[in-house]
């Protein structure tokens, strides 16, 4: 490690450092340009089957490909409170106010944070 930090120039190190710089401005940029809305949408098999405010306190009774699922909204976060999947990853994650929940087994997607649209994104920029 030590002949590999001197053997580099000082060209070496500016680009380092341009490059380390460069990945943390793109990961704060990343999450300035997501969502910053107050719907949650869930969606079953690609489709949206259910949207609402996450400002409106309420218990959301989802059917999906393998059976009933239930999906909580208060003070403003959402969580998966029932699956009936085996595993139940999706109940693990908890509550998010931003992001998503993914119940694969029975094909059902929470979006939290949805709602609003931007010109721009973090992909296209």
């Amino acid at each position: 490690m030590r002949k590999t930090l001197s053997a580099m120039t000082l060209a070496d190190r500016a680009l380092f450092t341009v490059l380390i710089i460069a990945s943390f401005a793109g990961m704060f940029y990343t999450r300035e340009a997501l969502s910053q809305g107050t719907e949650v949408i869930i969606e079953v098999s690609g489709k949206p089957v259910f949207t609402a405010s996450l400002d409106l306190d309420r218990d959301v009774p989802i059917e999906g490909a393998h059976g009933r699922a239930g999906v909580e909204i208060r003070d403003g976060k959402v969580r998966m409170k029932e699956a009936p999947c085996d595993n139940h990853i999706c109940m693990k994650q908890g509550w998010i106010t931003r992001g998503t929940i993914v119940c694969l087994p029975n094909s059902i997607v929470v979006i939290a944070g949805g709602g609003v649209k931007k010109d721009v994104d973090a992909i296209t920029g």
